[in-house]
């Protein structure tokens, strides 16, 4: 049966520091919540991937659909071939080992573990900070629920491999969610509400371990630049390509639905922009996966000493898992694109939730 997937929901924690009942409202659109009980964390490494399932094309946005070939009504199963989006879904880190995945820009992203009651579900999140992730939203809080809907309890273990964690598990001190995630008020589609939106990000501030800050051991992947007088943000690395604006990404991911969720897999496909502000790739990954990066120009430098090809700024993330579609023939998955949109008006949904969870921890960023 055809299925969208939430690809995982995720828990985040309370601090003993704060002691808040009451999320902090940064401004108008952020909203953030304190950890209560960084030590809950720290009770499982494991969890189930949430997914968030819809069982018919007709979810997926309308331009999608046409560029896909998939059915403007239910007619029964799409004949193989009669869509897809070509993309490569193979394990990161090489057969007999973790290799390259201990190595930047690889080890910024990692398995996120996250406690909702007595349940514990898995993401994905990356370093975008000193002491700064950037996860999916419903990675933690339950879209619409208000302040009953946020996780409690979070734990980040950057470049899990099988039964290793080189780098450590952090647990999470802070959490920040756009407002409208917070009140179910997303720019959503009608078809698929709380599901495909326009602003399913969130970023989490990390507690120190032993000392350290996660981007000072891991390595800091970075954010599209910010440049105030253009609207270069907002499109940073898309070109008009086949009638898209489009561009080449690379997903990295935990994805434990039909997986292991114990190692890192990487999917590159072409991507384009969709609506209500989102991106959409071709992808072979599942829960689990949910709030891992989409990144720009990934990887290290070229050794070229010559002319060498134009990147303005490596490993940039552009955009976090959000949902996918699985048709069995179409593989595809969307994201809420790091933009300025109906909501955030003013800057990017991305740089207003960094910047009250800076403003808030000014020696995290």
């Amino acid at each position: 049966m055809s299925s969208l997937q939430g690809v995982c929901r995720g828990f985040m924690a309370f601090s003993a520091i704060l002691l808040l009942s009451q999320p902090v409202v940064a401004n108008e659109n952020v909203v953030g919540r304190a950890a209560l009980s960084p030590e809950a964390a720290l009770a499982s490494d494991e969890g189930v991937a949430r997914d968030r399932q819809l069982a018919s094309p007709l979810q997926l946005p309308a331009k999608t659909r046409s560029i896909l070939g998939l059915p403007n009504a239910n007619v029964g199963p799409e004949a193989f071939g009669a869509g897809g989006h070509p993309f490569t879904t193979q394990r990161a880190s090489r057969s007999d080992g973790i290799e390259p995945v201990n190595s930047y820009p690889w080890r910024a992203v990692g398995k996120l573990i996250m406690t909702f009651g007595n349940q514990r579900a898995v993401c994905t999140a990356s370093v975008i900070g000193k002491s700064l992730l950037v996860t999916a939203a419903h990675c933690v809080h339950n879209y619409g629920s208000r302040d009953e809907g946020f996780a409690t309890a979070i734990s980040f273990q950057p470049a899990r491999h099988e039964g290793q964690k080189p780098y450590g598990v952090w647990t999470g001190k802070e959490w920040w969610i756009p407002k409208v995630y917070h009140e179910g008020q997303d720019t959503c589609l009608p078809q698929a509400p709380g599901v495909v939106c326009a602003n399913d990000v969130a970023v989490i501030v990390l507690n120190e371990n032993d000392g350290k800050m996660i981007g000072d051991v891991t390595g800091v992947l970075n954010l599209p630049p910010l440049n105030n007088d253009t609207d270069k943000e907002d499109s940073y690395g898309y070109v008009f390509f086949l009638g898209q604006n489009a561009t080449q990404l690379t997903q990295l991911g935990y994805p434990s639905k039909d997986f292991d969720g114990l190692t890192m897999i990487r999917t590159d496909s072409l991507a384009y922009f969709e609506d209500p502000s989102n991106v959409i790739l071709g992808s072979n990954q599942t829960g689990g996966s949910s709030g891992g990066p989409w990144l720009q120009n990934f990887g290290t430098p070229t050794s070229a000493t010559g002319p060498a090809p134009s990147a303005e700024q490596i490993d940039t993330v552009s955009a976090v898992t959000s949902w996918g579609y699985n048709s069995g023939t179409v593989k595809v998955q969307g994201a809420s694109r790091f933009s300025r949109n109906q909501i955030y008006t003013e800057k990017t949904n991305i740089r207003s939730l960094v910047g009250d969870a800076c403003a808030a921890n000014p020696n995290v960023c």
